[in-house]
């Protein structure tokens, strides 16, 4: 049976994933994958968000509000931001969204919402978050500091430019730890510097104050 409903639907991408797995090995590569998917799932389910399929390397997600599906993105990526660094392992997203009148049937959704949801998560650059401005204007403003005009986009499959906005985030910050005891080491996500870098005695010193 197929019912049509007002939807804000998302689609989210890992970056260079085929090559990711190759360079990490089976075993490593699917732990990784199962770390990422319950990352992703994290977000929606706290964003109420209804998970429609797994895409291989990231999800389609269906929402009944554009401000949950938005909130779902940026969750997305400062989780899957978090989890690489967890992981020390470059785990880098995409994400599109876009909203209106979409089809169901048999748990799936078809329709433009779908089309340019996904269009717009291939086109969009690492780390970013494109949204179609049908569904940006949904929001009534209450987005108006993450929310920017990203300009027009000739996607595929569609006939006409799209009019885009970008949701921007924020990066959690990365903590630090400095080891004073015994040698000299600043480490984070990263790992530890060269010792070399940091100097000696004096280094030392200035680090202390």
């Amino acid at each position: 049976m197929t019912t049509t409903a007002i939807a804000a639907l998302l689609f989210c991408d890992l970056v260079e994933s085929t090559a990711l797995a190759s360079q990490l090995g089976e075993k490593r590569a699917d732990e990784v994958r199962t770390a990422f998917f319950a990352r992703l799932r994290e977000a929606v389910a706290t964003s109420r968000g209804d998970e429609v399929k797994n895409l291989g390397d990231g999800l389609m997600v269906a929402f009944g509000s554009v401000l949950d599906a938005l909130a779902c993105a940026e969750a997305m990526q400062v989780g899957i931001h978090r989890l690489s660094g967890e992981l020390a392992v470059p785990l880098v997203i995409r994400v599109g969204v876009s909203a209106g009148e979409a089809s169901r049937e048999n748990g799936d959704w078809f329709g433009t919402p779908v089309v340019e949801a996904a269009r717009l998560c291939a086109a969009a650059e690492p780390g970013r978050i494109l949204v179609a401005e049908r569904a940006a204007a949904l929001t009534m403003g209450r987005l108006d500091g993450a929310l920017r005009p990203f300009g027009e986009l000739q996607l595929k499959g569609l006939a006409a430019p799209l009019a885009t906005s970008e949701l921007t985030w924020d990066p959690p910050s990365i903590p630090v730890r400095v080891t004073m005891l015994g040698d000299l080491e600043v480490s984070g996500r990263g790992g530890a510097a060269d010792r070399q870098l940091l100097g000696g005695a004096q280094a030392r010193t200035a680090l202390a104050y």
